[in-house]
């Protein structure tokens, strides 16, 4: 069951249920003020937009969140392009959260959804942070009413291929008591799933003239959220590029390039001790 579901950010950002003779949801953006009331059972919000100036792609939303008539919270965003506020029940409490979300503009960056949940004596406020491109989706996996938001690990771009030849591994958090809690590995099979996507991209990729090691760091990083480190580790071994010197580079802490891995195999163990995928002894967490 799908509750908000983000699309291409050119062409609106939330995308969930249909909605109640009540209006839950509107697109912020554009050119023009934009002034809607959302309402959902006891909560409220007053969203009032407005356009950059001379046609500045940035803009300025403020919004004013109710709960049974009085007023709780509020905020203010700039951000570019397009945006959104919805009202959804992301965990099954018979409130509904407020779903802000927002797209700072930029070739690949980037999302960010802030939502603020009821809970009994006042709104907390959870966020995923900056997310590349359109951030990622909310979506209960498992059928238990809850939400999990379904994004990727946004570390791996650029990392040892360029954007269009990374494929991070994945990322999930369940909304659990108005926050977001980090649960990737509680859903083996939507990991399985993404390993296999990726798997097939090595495939095609493979005797190609098009990056690959990109494609394999984020596979080899689902195979550790699997448990399967070994295997995936193995086919990386087996089809890496050996001509590519992405992401060798070994950088201080002032940014400067202070040495250099071997291969592609040191740099990414490396990082992925780094990032907590691997212990500094080498072995999967």
């Amino acid at each position: 069951m799908k509750w908000c579901l983000s699309a291409a950010v050119v062409v609106g950002l939330l995308a969930i249920a249909p909605q109640a003779d009540a209006q839950t949801q509107v697109e912020i953006g554009g050119e023009d003020p934009i002034q809607e009331t959302l309402e959902d059972g006891n909560i409220r919000v007053e969203v009032n937009y407005e356009p950059g100036e001379d046609g500045s792609w940035f803009g300025e939303v403020n919004y004013e969140i109710f709960y049974d008539g009085a007023s709780w919270a509020e905020g203010s965003r700039e951000f570019g392009i397009v945006g959104a506020i919805a009202l959804q029940d992301l965990d099954s409490d018979g409130n509904a959260e407020v779903i802000v979300e927002t797209f700072s503009g930029g070739a690949h960056c980037c999302t960010t959804h802030e939502i603020y949940s009821w809970v009994g004596d006042g709104f907390a406020v959870a966020e995923t942070g900056m997310r590349d491109g359109s951030g990622g989706v909310f979506e209960d996996l498992n059928g238990d009413g809850a939400a999990e938001f379904i994004g990727y690990d946004n570390r791996f771009l650029y990392t040892f291929s360029s954007y269009a030849g990374s494929f991070p591994p994945s990322q999930i958090y369940t909304f659990q008591n108005g926050d977001l809690v980090e649960t990737t590995r509680q859903f083996p099979e939507h990991l399985r799933s993404q390993a296999w996507d990726m798997y097939q991209a090595i495939q095609r990729i493979e005797g190609g003239d098009y990056e690959i090691n990109g494609v394999l760091a984020g596979y080899v990083a689902q195979k550790i959220l699997l448990g399967e480190y070994e295997e995936g580790w193995d086919l990386m071994l087996a089809r890496y590029d050996r001509n590519s010197d992405w992401g060798l580079n070994i950088y201080n802490d002032e940014g400067e390039v202070a040495g250099s891995h071997s291969d592609f195999p040191n740099a990414l163990r490396a990082f992925l001790i780094d990032n907590g995928y691997l212990s500094s002894n080498g072995d999967p967490l």
